[in-house]
Parts: structure tokens; sequence; C-alpha cells
């Protein structure tokens, strides 16, 4: 999986990250990012090495569940915007001969999911 950084997504996600084995490189570790936006609570479990995202998001009024996706086979993430009042993520995943998927999720200022496959 390509992805940024550790500390480009400690910036994007506003949140230290829970470390399953902190001896272990963030790359081959699994780690989970916990944090809110004025609406929405969020968890985001990333395994780069195994090319792993999960993403948990509740109301935080309700702390009914809103979403709940976990991809196996991400091949890129990226970081789209990463501002005080508007951040963004893209992912890459499930490439195939003819198609690509694409989903783009906003964490601010509200949770919104996109997802396209598209044509490569």
């Amino acid at each position: 999986m390509e992805f940024p950084g550790e500390l480009n997504l400690i910036s994007v996600f506003e949140s230290i990250p829970e470390r399953r084995d902190r001896t272990d490189d963030f790359y081959n570790d699994k780690s989970t990012f916990s944090f809110e936006n004025e609406h929405e609570a969020f968890e985001v479990i990333l395994s780069p090495f195994y090319q792993e995202f999960a993403i948990n998001v509740k109301d935080k009024k309700t702390t009914n569940v809103l979403s709940y996706i976990e991809f196996r086979s991400v091949k890129k993430l990226e970081i789209v915007e990463d501002m005080k009042d508007c951040s963004k993520i893209r992912l890459i995943h499930g490439e195939t001969e003819r198609f690509v998927n694409i989903i783009e999720i906003t964490l601010k200022p509200r949770y919104k999911f996109i997802f396209r496959e598209q044509y490569r």
C-alpha cells in the first residue's frame, strides 16, 4: 500500500494512533486513529503492510453507527485536503485490468463517502 507518512496521517486525523506494537515500524503495525468532527465520531484502522483499511463512523448524539466499511486490498491512500475546517482522504482499491475503485471520504466538516468504479 502506498500511503502518507505517520505524521501526515496524524495531521489529517488530528489524532495520535493507538498502535498494536510500538516497537514495530508504522508500516508493519496496525494503527487505530480515533477522532471527531462536530457531528460524527470516527475510528480508522490502518494496516499498510496488509493493505487493510477500516472506518467506523457514529453519530455523536445518538451513537448510532452511520457507516462501517472494511477494505482488504487498498493499493493507495492519499490525503486530498488537510485543513482546519475541511479534510478528505482518497483510497484506491480493487484494481483489475479494466477497472479501479476510487473511494473519497470527507472527514470534516461532515462525513461523506463517495465510491466510484471507473475504467482504467
